[in-house]
Parts: structure tokens; sequence; C-alpha cells
């Protein structure tokens, strides 16, 4: 097949739907002769920060001179950029060979979801790429995520939230099982859960696995230093001058968990100097997180999608302070209804003049314009169905000197990113 060819018969599968289950992604590793085996891991799962954690991780392994191989879901705008070794993406003919050569194994009756189909794609790619470690991103969950075929030198969890309620549970105790299911006997693991009942259900996993959870707080922490540089400490160790690459304050927790999961593979084959974990965290790059794009209207990306999420990105925009007028661009997934979209608006109201709803795009079902009538929205918000007719309108009133946000939806951010780009080229910064 063609890219387009293979684009479009991969992009038939994500009317699947979900399909939580590890057999079938077991049949097709098999039948490939076991790639997830060849090489070591690290798993990261968590409601919101794994990505940031996955970048921190891959930056840090590879100024330390290995090929990282990372797999990172939901993309931004293009297909490839859930496939990377070190920084850089699976090119356009490796990706349609790989979507044809399982393609292959589909013919004979092997069975996938569009996500076992992209986890498969990159365990085989990782092998043939000859990585010498990769990292995992769970895609929804963890103890029935596809990736959770792996036995890893360290499994992370970053946080516990309520997201995707429809399939991982209605209570932070139940999400915190599925998110569990990622730790495995023996591995050790770094986790940012640090309280509640959520904590005990790590913790009491760990004890039955037995292994153990090192959390900040306990057993390592981040301290801010002056110059806006922070300071990573366990027993007997301290690195210092650690510049933040990523926006927010939120971002010195993500920086602690993934120095922490570095610092429990060294010894294990692995040689990482702290000058490595420096360049690491000051170079990493996460675009449409916490992303700016410096123009005459300065424009926020950022991929919040739920509660936790929302919290981090106002931690942000207080600390960017933005002048002049302010116009949110807003969207949400429906996630099975079980997202309480109106609550999260509200959050965020206050921080804005303008808003306006759009629909986002992509394979999942919107929070639809109608619905949002319903809501009981103020005279500040327009509703338009079509986010490029949306992102006009936001736009069109905003001057320079100005903010705009895109918020709400990772499938909206990808593809705002990508027309703002077209529009006026300008360069991407942090603040």
């Amino acid at each position: 097949m063609t890219y387009d060819e293979a684009l479009d018969y991969l992009s038939g599968f994500q009317f699947h739907g979900f399909r939580l289950g590890l057999e079938r992604t077991e049949n097709i590793l098999k039948a490939l002769h076991s790639p997830h085996l060849k090489y070591p891991c690290i798993h990261v799962a968590g409601t919101n920060g794994k990505g940031s954690v996955c970048a921190m991780l891959t930056q840090i392994l590879t100024e330390a001179g290995y090929r990282t191989g990372l797999y990172t879901s939901p993309h931004l705008f293009s297909l490839a950029e859930r496939f990377r070794t070190g920084s850089r993406q699976i090119e356009p003919d490796e990706l349609a060979a790989m979507i044809t050569r399982i393609r292959s194994f589909v013919e004979k009756g092997y069975e996938l979801s569009y996500f076992e189909y992209t986890t498969a794609i990159a365990f085989q790619w990782f092998r043939e790429k000859a990585v010498d470690i990769a990292i995992l991103e769970t895609g929804l969950g963890g103890r029935l995520d596809a990736t959770n075929v792996i036995t890893p030198l360290v499994s992370v969890i970053t946080n516990i939230g309520l997201d995707h309620q429809t399939y991982l549970g209605n209570s932070l105790e139940e999400i915190a099982r599925e998110k569990a299911g990622i730790i495995k006997p023996g591995v050790p693991v770094i986790s940012g859960v640090t309280g509640g009942a959520a904590r005990k259900v790590i913790e009491e996993t760990c004890n039955t696995l037995r292994t153990k959870a090192r959390i900040p707080g306990r057993d390592f922490e981040i301290v801010p230093a002056p110059g806006g540089l922070l300071t990573y400490r366990e027993p007997g160790v301290e690195i210092r001058d650690i510049t933040p690459g990523l926006m927010g304050s939120h971002q010195a927790k993500n920086t602690a968990l993934a120095v922490a999961a570095i610092r429990q593979i060294r010894g294990k084959g692995f040689e990482i100097p702290d000058d490595a974990i420096r360049k690491g965290c000051a170079n990493v790059k996460w675009p449409g997180r916490g992303e700016l794009i410096n123009g005459p209207v300065r424009i926020l990306l950022d991929g919040a999608h739920n509660p936790d999420g929302v919290q981090s990105l106002k931690g942000i925009i207080r600390d960017m302070r933005p002048a002049g007028r302010s116009c949110l661009l807003w969207a949400c997934s429906n996630e099975g209804g079980s997202k309480d979209y109106r609550a999260m608006l509200n959050d965020l109201e206050g921080f804005f003049d303008r808003i306006v709803i759009t629909e986002p795009p992509g394979p999942r079902a919107p929070v639809s314009v109608s619905e949002w009538s319903m809501a009981g929205l103020d005279c500040r918000i327009v509703l338009e169905q079509k986010w490029e007719t949306a992102l006009l309108n936001a736009l069109e009133t905003l001057e320079k000197g100005d903010f705009l946000c895109v918020a709400g939806s990772l499938y909206l951010v990808g593809a705002v990113r990508n027309r703002i780009m077209k529009m006026n080229g300008t360069a991407v910064s942090k603040c």
C-alpha cells in the first residue's frame, strides 16, 4: 500500500471502538515473533502527565547516548507522531510498510482494534530500529491496555484523576485499580499518587507483587531553586540546576517522576550521568501540551480535557499573566457521556473575556453544539460547529498583544496547531 492507502486502511479500525484486553495483542505479537521481548522498556500510566514524563525520559536517555524508542497516543495531527526513535518520527514509507505487514495477519484472521494495531506497529518498528530501550505510554487505563504485555525495568504511574469513567470506573479507587494493572512482580514503581484511596490501592498492589512504590515527598523530592531552576533530591543524592523545559508549575512533579525513574534504571545496563538528566529536562519538547506560539496574538495550546488537566491549565495561565483581551477556543469529546464538560468550562470561564465553543475533529464523538446550547451558557459564549470557522471567529476579535487559549480536546489542539503554523509560520517557543 502507498502511505495514503495505508492510512485510509488503518483509519477503518477506528470504528471498532475501545476493546480492552490483552489476548489480541499477545496473538499478533506472537505472530511477529515477540518483538516486545527484544529490548528493555519503561512503562508509563496515569490520568495526566504521562506524555510529559515519557517525553522527558526519552530526551534524557537520548542525551545519554542511547537509541530510544517512544510510543505515545493520541497524535496531534499525524499518525507518525506516535512512533519515534529519539527525536525522529517514523518515515511515511516505513509506516506504510508496517501497516501493510500487519494487514497480512489481519487478512489471515487476526483481530485488532485501532490501538492494538498501532501498538503492534510500535513494538515491531522498535525492534527493526534496534532501540536500546523503549518508553511506552498506556492508551487507556493500564490493566487491559494493549501496551501491558511487557515486563519493564520500571513502571511509572503519574497520578489518578477522573477521566474515561465509562471504561475505567466511577471512583478514584476503581480507576487506580486499572492503572495499577501495569505493576509487575518485583519491578520498581515510581508513583505520583500521593494521597487517599488511590494511593492505598497502588501500595496494596505493590505489596501483593513484592515491590515498592517510591513516591514524591517520602522517597524523593524536587524543589525550586533560584533562577527558575529545580533541584532533585533523594537520600544521598542531589541533582542541582535542572531547567524545566515544559511550561507550568505542575511539570516540576512530572520532572521529579522522570528523574526518579531514570535513577531506578541506573546500574541495569544504563549509564546516565547527571548532565544528561539536566540536558534532557531542559531540551524536552512536547507539542500541544502547555505550548506557546508567539506571534501578534499569543496562542497557548493545551490538551487539558479532564478536571485535573484544567487545574494545570489554570496554573499556566496564572503564571503567564496574559495582557490584553483574552479568548478561549474550547471543545470536548463525549467520552460515553461520563464527562462533566460544563463543570470544566465553569472552572475556566473567569479567565477569559470571550469563549468560542466548537466540535473537535477526529474519531471520537463530540459534545455537540446542540448539547452545549442546552447547558445554560451566558452571552459571552459563541457556538460554532465547524472548528475552522470557530478558530477564525476567535482570532478576528483579537489584536496584537491579545491572548488565545485552545483547549478541551487534543484533536482540536492538533488541528489548530497545524492550521496556525500554516497561517503565520511563527516559531514555537516557551514563554
